[in-house]
């Protein structure tokens, strides 16, 4: 058995371990009377399992999942081609970007939580809260990324494509473009992680389906069972999406690997 293995193996134990422990832990008291575990606030993993079967089979819930995680792909694409385009003008118009810094700044540091009633209210309970809410978080990630990536540029570069008689639309086609797409792929893996969770909080504060809006659902009848239930489902989805993050980082860019970035 090699390292890898072993590791694999030592894993397992410890999350069956987990397991065993949260299954059995409502027996075992801890101080007088309260055991380590309560089931009515965290359940168990036989409840949750039993309570993601009904979720799926009857209750309709991958739809709610699927409308998740559509959300997430939408929120995504608007705030990567959003956050691009406002970093290429940035870059190319710097007075512009002097002009805007105060505006992105006090934006970027703004509550999203803050936001979620407004978006709410405005927006109502649909589905355009939800992406809007995501966008916030990924623009700006990509945003901040692709400008750093571009002022990075050097004179060196700039003027080794004005020796073979580039202009600025040359300089933005083999300079910019691939500097910029290769420090938006850096940026991805967070980037669908953090929309993932914009696009569930904004549910959480107030959808009408979703994951989000599901737990809720959960803890107005107070059913631990399918709160952690959806908070297994989030953890899941939210591990399988930064995976997937950073395998398309790993697949566009294939050089950090070998620099060992």
């Amino acid at each position: 058995m090699n390292e890898a293995q072993r590791i694999h193996l030592l894993r397992l134990l410890i999350g069956i371990a987990l397991l065993l422990l949260w299954q059995y832990g409502s027996y075992l008291p801890v101080v007088g009377k309260f055991p380590l575990f309560d089931s009515f606030v965290v359940s168990k993993p036989t409840a949750i399992a039993e309570s993601l079967w009904l979720l799926f089979m009857h209750q309709g819930f991958g739809i709610h999942v699927g409308l998740t995680l559509g959300a997430t792909a939408a929120a995504l694409i608007a705030g990567i081609l959003g956050g691009m385009l406002l970093a290429f003008i940035s870059y190319n118009f710097s007075t512009l970007r002097r002009v805007l810094a105060p505006f992105v700044q006090f934006f970027n540091t703004l509550p999203r939580i803050v936001i979620a009633p407004y978006l709410l209210i405005a927006l109502g309970t649909g589905v355009m809260p939800r992406v809007l809410m995501a966008a916030s978080f990924i623009f700006f990630l990509v945003y901040f990324n692709v400008l750093f990536g571009l002022t990075r540029i050097s004179q060196t570069q700039l003027r080794h494509v004005q020796m073979l008689g580039g202009n600025r639309f040359h300089e933005f086609l083999t300079l910019q473009l691939p500097i910029g797409f290769a420090w938006t792929i850096r940026s991805f893996p967070h980037a669908v992680a953090y929309g993932f969770v914009g696009t569930v909080f904004q549910e959480f504060v107030g959808g009408d389906s979703g994951v989000g809006s599901v737990m809720i659902y959960g803890l107005n009848e107070l059913n631990a069972a399918t709160v952690m239930a959806t908070v297994v489902t989030l953890s899941a989805l939210g591990w399988a999406l930064f995976e997937i993050g950073s395998w398309v980082g790993r697949v566009f860019t294939p050089w950090r690997k070998e620099l060992g970035a």
